[in-house]
């Protein structure tokens, strides 16, 4: 038996233009199925990013923990900014 976790797809309208991202997880799916695949996911990131940059699996994972933790604030803040326009604020 198979189970879609997520459901991930980006496109573009025309050349250079910025991507939207759609990311679907079905209602049926338990917090504890979507955290580890998203956990498989970014081990694998990580692992990728450390070969590539011929370092220790240990630093590429504390470089990358802090760019996410950014990436993640940008995203929150984005999103807020979008909702109070959208609320006429």
């Amino acid at each position: 038996m198979q189970k879609l976790i997520i459901n991930a797809t980006v496109s573009r309208t025309s050349i250079g233009a910025d991507p939207t991202f759609k990311i679907v997880v079905p209602n049926n799916v338990k917090p504890n199925e979507l955290e580890y695949v998203l956990s498989r996911v970014m081990y694998n990131m990580v692992r990728i990013y450390a070969r590539g940059k011929h370092i220790p699996f240990e630093d590429a994972l504390v470089q990358y923990k802090e760019a996410m933790a950014v990436h993640i604030g940008v995203i929150h803040d984005q999103e807020q900014k979008l909702k109070e326009e959208q609320d006429g604020r």
